[in-house]
């Protein structure tokens, strides 16, 4: 998933603000994603397994999201997540 400026010109736009924290948190994001192979190992695991989860994270940040979860309510998540987010 790309995030592109080009053209994109929102500081005229009522959400102009959300637009460009969205796209600041998006671009730190990716210069922190974990490398494809170790994606791959995740999924390779999930495949071959003899009984495998509903779900993976793959990277310690999934990790560290998921650990979060359990212990929040959907608003305390979903306020985490915009806080995050810079909303």
């Amino acid at each position: 998933m790309g995030i592109s400026s080009k053209g994109s010109d929102c500081s005229d736009s009522p959400h102009g603000s959300t637009q460009n924290s969205i796209s600041e948190y998006f671009k730190q994001w990716m210069q922190n994603t974990i490398h494809p192979s170790e994606a791959a190992k995740v999924i390779l695991h999930a495949v071959t397994s003899d009984n495998p989860d509903f779900r993976y994270a793959a990277g310690k940040d999934a990790m560290m999201t998921l650990e979060s979860r359990k212990s929040m309510s959907d608003r305390e998540f979903h306020d985490m997540i915009k806080k995050q987010i810079n909303l």
